[in-house]
């Protein structure tokens, strides 16, 4: 493991010691496959730039995924935001290439670019109808302990290439699931047999299909270290 691994995995461990809660929006009333029996997909392990909408910049920011155990990741996200000096909209935060140049002209600061809150999850991968579908756990740390989650984020996870994947959020709200008991064998049925049908998914962005994942490249992978240090440096 190289120095900058090491660094970023600590800094992903830290994370942990910060009390965050997260808002959650078309959630599932059950958990998608069983953590138990899952199995990390190697290719999914890393820093991910999340791409914006064609309309906002407001939408970008990053997720990193750390193996866990051998059956399941954390999860660490959070959005970028930008402080008086800078504004994000001077950044094609809709490619790879406009963080890439967020990266080398902006400094990580509040008064340029930063993060000022972090979601957890803890996440697995089922297969149904033949696709690979991902549930995220939200995780909040209390001195009492972790709450059992009462809602669930299930993303159909489509692969793009090596460097890049999409995810399409899946709609717990969905007319399909009408009626349907609230049990993950049911809540299973339901996906594997829709799985491409428009009505299970809820896209955040209407003009693109899921919510696009480019992975971080070594020459950007300082920045986004210097931002999960800068939520740790400034609690």
């Amino acid at each position: 493991m190289t120095s900058r691994s090491r660094s970023l995995s600590g800094a992903v461990l830290m994370l942990l010691l910060i009390p965050i809660f997260a808002g959650l929006l078309a959630c599932m009333p059950v958990p998608i496959g069983d953590p138990e029996r899952s199995r990390i997909d190697p290719d999914l392990t890393g820093v991910w730039a999340v791409l914006s909408g064609a309309a906002s910049a407001d939408d970008a920011g990053f997720y990193v995924f750390e193996p866990y155990d051998k059956r399941t990741w954390l999860i660490v996200g959070s959005g970028l935001v930008a402080g008086d000096d800078s504004d994000l909209s001077d950044y094609d935060l809709s490619t790879y290439a406009g963080f890439v140049e967020l990266a080398a002209s902006e400094d990580v600061d509040e008064d340029h670019v930063y993060i000022e809150a972090i979601a957890l999850y803890k996440a697995w991968v089922k297969k149904l109808g033949g696709e690979l579908f991902m549930t995220w756990e939200p995780k909040l740390v209390l001195d009492n302990g972790i709450p059992e989650p009462e809602v669930w984020l299930v993303h159909r996870i489509i692969k793009e290439g090596p460097d890049s994947f999409r995810m399409r959020l899946v709609n717990g709200d969905s007319p399909l699931f009408k009626d349907v008991k609230e049990t993950r064998r049911a809540y299973e049925r339901v996906i594997r047999k829709n799985v491409h049908n428009e009505e299970l998914y809820d896209d955040w962005d209407d003009d693109a299909i899921g919510e696009q994942l480019v992975r971080v490249q070594k020459s950007e992978m300082e920045f986004f270290e210097d931002l999960l240090d800068s939520v740790i440096s400034w609690e």
